[in-house]
């Protein structure tokens, strides 16, 4: 068992005989769920809850985390999703542990509700709704609580749920098929939660250990969404409207850092959007506390972010440059010339820091093999920014590209975008570790492409992807064969364009976001036309009416 020291700040599992159980499943290893802010803030959260007692599980683990129960022994079964092809992992999981993952096989039998949530379902349920009894959508805060307690007083009546405008109940609804088209979807649409009270909210960490991912380091969500809105980010669009936590709350979380060590992670799609940059920095200066960014924003003006980079010896700055072509970057709606990445890596360098890490993207509409070429030229350019860095300091440092194809999103402007088939995705990433493999110093990864292709058809997918999901976790049936039983190829569900007014499964949820607005975007992807970036009260997108 890994072992972890208690936040005391946070709300700890205080079990007491007749407690409502409720297990948090993180379907992926506890070194990288006991990292993850998302699991500490809903265990807090629940375990804040009078007469509810709420554990934890990881796919690694025999039995849950603390009280090392089996997870039937819990009334309610919380899987947080982060990535796509966890719904797999939720159906072994299942499996293993003797529940049917197939919902329709529970009912009417004496087994925990099985509730789904997290970022890697609320924008598209459907696949998960053949394994889940509710699905919750949207972010935790004073709204999961209220969910649980429901479920709590009503003895596990999951009909109860109906009532929350953001809890889906999976036997509600029904989709009619036409070849790969919804025809028709029944049930009520739900609402994704955003939650209002971001801004004076605590959210950070509740352990710490040597052994997880984020190795003893106290994280820190610093924002919720982002303000550039680029037309592929789920994570922008699904976390609009844009918020960001009062400094005083930020102060507060740090006073409570130092107790546990002097490292603090800033968490949030737009860590170096945050506006009070400079009361940040004296802040961290005033408690002795270093910072380390999760990613940096070049179009972020605060010439503090380069004095906490400085201070917290941070050694390794990120960077998203995601296409080696001022063109299509605008086109994508990041709105970064390629000398402003530049220059910023260059105060990071002169900084302290010493290596680069750099997003790219390929398999965007209208890319061509020029664009590609641009990314090694674009590494180029930054190996020679360092080079006199690294000479001056006799330390050769590293820049390393981290190169994937783009997955098209739902509740975004790529929603229509059909994918690059997995033969042409290989030429773009053979020829792109020819050309990187010439250069000194610089190195690439990609992720595994079979894996990318799973989390492409799952993203876009309807129940009969989790079908075919299950059949192949539980059973062992190849995937592709499972899909193709059910009138599915799986090239054809990631390569496909989608029609204009095509019915989507994932539909069943109200974004609050026009669907107008995101077709208007992914026009002007093709005009290679940039937008604004968000700001409080615009009115395009819909959520700031």
């Amino acid at each position: 068992m890994t072992e972890v020291i208690l936040i005391e700040e946070c709300n700890h599992l205080q079990f007491k005989k007749g407690d409502f159980k409720v297990c948090l499943v993180y379907p992926g290893e506890a070194k990288i769920g006991l990292s993850s802010l998302a699991i500490h803030r809903v265990y807090s959260i629940l375990n804040s809850v009078e007469g509810v007692s709420c554990d934890l599980f990881f796919k690694d683990t025999k039995s849950s985390f603390f009280l090392e129960k089996n997870l039937k022994e819990f009334d309610v079964i919380a899987f947080s999703i982060t990535y796509e092809d966890h719904l797999f992992e939720v159906a072994s999981i299942l499996h293993k542990e003797g529940i049917p993952p197939l919902r329709e096989e529970r009912e009417g039998k004496d087994f925990p509700v099985i509730l789904g949530g997290g970022i890697g379902l609320f924008y598209n349920p459907a696949p998960f709704m053949p394994l889940f009894d509710a699905i919750y959508l949207g972010e935790a805060e004073r709204r999961l609580e209220d969910v649980i307690k429901k479920l709590a007083e009503s003895n596990k009546k999951i009909e109860e749920l109906s009532a929350f405008d953001n809890v889906i109940l999976s036997r509600e609804y029904r989709f009619h098929y036409k070849g790969e088209f919804v025809e028709k979807i029944e049930g009520e649409r739900k609402k994704i939660f955003r939650s209002p009270f971001f801004s004076t909210t605590y959210s950070h960490s509740c352990f710490l250990s040597g052994d997880i991912t984020f190795k003893d380091m106290y994280l820190i969500e610093v924002n919720r969404g982002c303000i550039e809105k680029c037309r592929f980010c789920v994570a922008t669009y699904m976390g609009l409207p844009y918020r960001e936590k009062k400094i005083e709350i930020l102060e507060k979380e740090i006073e409570i850092a130092k107790r546990y060590g002097n490292r603090v992670g800033l968490i949030g799609a737009g860590v170096t959007d945050y506006s009070k940059m400079e009361e940040l920095f004296k802040i961290l200066k005033k408690h002795n506390v270093k910072a380390s960014f999760s990613s940096l924003k070049v179009s972020s003006p605060s010439p503090y972010i380069f004095k906490i980079v400085e201070e917290s010896q941070q050694k390794t700055v990120t960077l998203a440059p995601e296409t080696g072509n001022e063109s299509l970057r605008y086109a994508i709606n990041k709105k970064v010339p390629d000398e402003k990445y530049f220059s910023f890596a260059e105060r990071a360098l002169e900084h302290g820091a010493e290596n680069i890490k750099l997003y790219f993207l390929i398999g965007l509409p209208g890319e061509t093999t020029d664009d590609l070429m641009g990314i090694v030229e674009m590494a180029k350019r930054f190996r020679e920014l360092a080079l006199k860095f690294w000479k001056a300091r006799g330390k050769v440092g590293k820049i390393h590209l981290s190169v994937n194809p783009i997955i098209s999103k739902p509740f975004t402007p790529f929603q229509w975008y059909g994918l690059n088939p997995k033969s042409e995705i290989e030429k773009k990433i053979r020829l792109l570790k020819k050309e990187i493999g010439k250069i000194p110093n610089v190195e690439i990864s990609y992720e595994n492409i079979k894996r990318t292709i799973l989390q492409a058809v799952i993203c876009r997918g309807d129940t009969r992807i989790g079908e075919a999901a299950i059949e192949s976790a539980v059973h062992g049936v190849n995937f592709r064969k499972s899909l193709k039983e059910k009138g599915l190829k799986i090239d054809n569900l990631y390569t496909r364009e989608r029609e204009k007014d095509e019915l989507f499964p994932w539909e069943v949820v109200d974004s609050g976001i026009k669907r107008e607005y995101l077709w208007r975007e992914y026009c002007n992807t093709y005009k290679r036309k940039a937008t604004p970036h968000c700001f409080p009260g615009c009115k395009a997108c819909g959520l700031c009416d």
